[in-house]
């Protein structure tokens, strides 16, 4: 199985950490962000991985080189930030050819759960599988409402307190190449970008099966220094408790 890891942005809420190192580069608890991630691509048996970098990705590009764990690693460059389905295009063509899986270079979940979103997808036969998290309210992800292990709807970015849903998208992804076809009809969202998880959304109306599976652990997109540091105390502890 192929890979995509989407690591354009910009990290502007941990500055200054981020003046001069890209957020996946930022370390934490002795190595790397991006490494945790890129763990768990190599778990899940992912061969050869697609990164997708902007802000300061000769960084990244000179710490990785082309290899990790047995992945083989590419680099592609998106020059404008102009949304996670836009930067998924950029490896449509390498991508077409099969399942693949698709994450972000900050959203970090335990590594065990990239197998086994690989597993779940794979026995439920579905057209694309989605993790997800439970929150109070999603309104700063995209809500996700299910019917057992079936995603029924996806609102991205919906109204703070108008969810009825706690189930959050955590940003982990296996796809088949029909998700091209529908990121291929995006129009630009309020916020002036090609959103994937509303591709997911459409997936759903034209009725394909999408599967959800709840992540296991403590997950964190480390968006702010206190969410950083929270999520460093727990690899520390898990560390040890091992």
């Amino acid at each position: 199985m192929k890979g995509i890891i989407l690591a354009a942005g910009r990290g502007t809420r941990l500055r200054p950490w981020t003046d001069d190192k890209p957020k996946p580069l930022l370390n934490m608890a002795g190595q790397p962000i991006l490494n945790y991630i890129l763990d768990g691509f190599a778990a899940a048996g992912v061969s050869d991985l697609f990164i997708v970098v902007g802000y300061l990705g000769d960084a990244m590009r000179n710490h990785y080189g082309s290899e990790y764990s047995g992945m083989r690693l590419a680099w592609l460059e998106q020059k404008e930030l102009l949304g996670t389905g836009h930067a998924l295009m950029l490896a449509e063509k390498e991508l077409r050819c099969g399942d693949f899986m698709l994450g972000f270079g900050d959203v970090l979940v335990d590594h065990e759960n990239y197998p086994a979103l690989a597993d779940f997808h794979s026995r439920g036969g579905f057209d694309a599988s989605i993790t997800l998290n439970e929150v109070d309210d999603p309104y700063a992800g995209a809500a996700v409402y299910v019917d057992g292990d079936i995603v029924t709807k996806l609102i991205e970015k919906p109204p703070r307190g108008e969810s009825t849903t706690t189930w959050n998208n955590r940003g982990l992804f296996i796809f088949t190449p029909v998700i091209f076809d529908e990121v291929r009809r995006l129009e630009k969202s309020p916020r002036g970008e090609y959103e994937l998880p509303t591709a997911v959304n459409m997936l759903v109306e034209s009725g394909k099966r999408v599967g959800a599976m709840p992540v296991t652990g403590f997950t964190s997109d480390v968006g702010t220094k206190e969410e950083f540091e929270e999520y460093e105390s727990y690899i520390i502890k898990k560390r040890g408790s091992n």
